[in-house]
């Protein structure tokens, strides 16, 4: 879904601008494992989706937390992704200024 697709092109931001950075290889291997860890549990969040929507098409209490759960898991990704980003890219980008 859109989701998906936003995240993919932060993913591929994130790797334009490590190209742009040159990030060391260690720094590259935490920013590859961020992304795919956003982007494989937004596919979990999808399909647990699916399943819930296949099994209990109608609104439901229960159905209801347990979307909110698995989207939520990957919002706690996102941005704890988010952070590791900032704390990878921030110096590096701040750095250029002083060369």
């Amino acid at each position: 879904g859109i989701n998906f697709r936003i995240q993919l092109c932060c993913g591929l931001l994130a790797c334009i601008l490590g190209l742009l950075l040159c990030l060391s290889a260690s720094e590259w291997a935490v920013i590859l494992i961020c992304i795919l860890l956003v982007l494989s549990l937004e596919m979990i969040n999808t399909a647990i989706e699916q399943l819930c929507n296949m099994i209990h098409p109608e609104i439901h209490p229960a159905i209801k937390i347990i979307k909110d759960v698995a989207a939520g898991a990957v919002l706690v990704c996102s941005v704890m992704t988010a952070i590791i980003g900032a704390i990878i890219f921030i110096p590096k980008i701040l750095s250029i200024g002083y060369l």
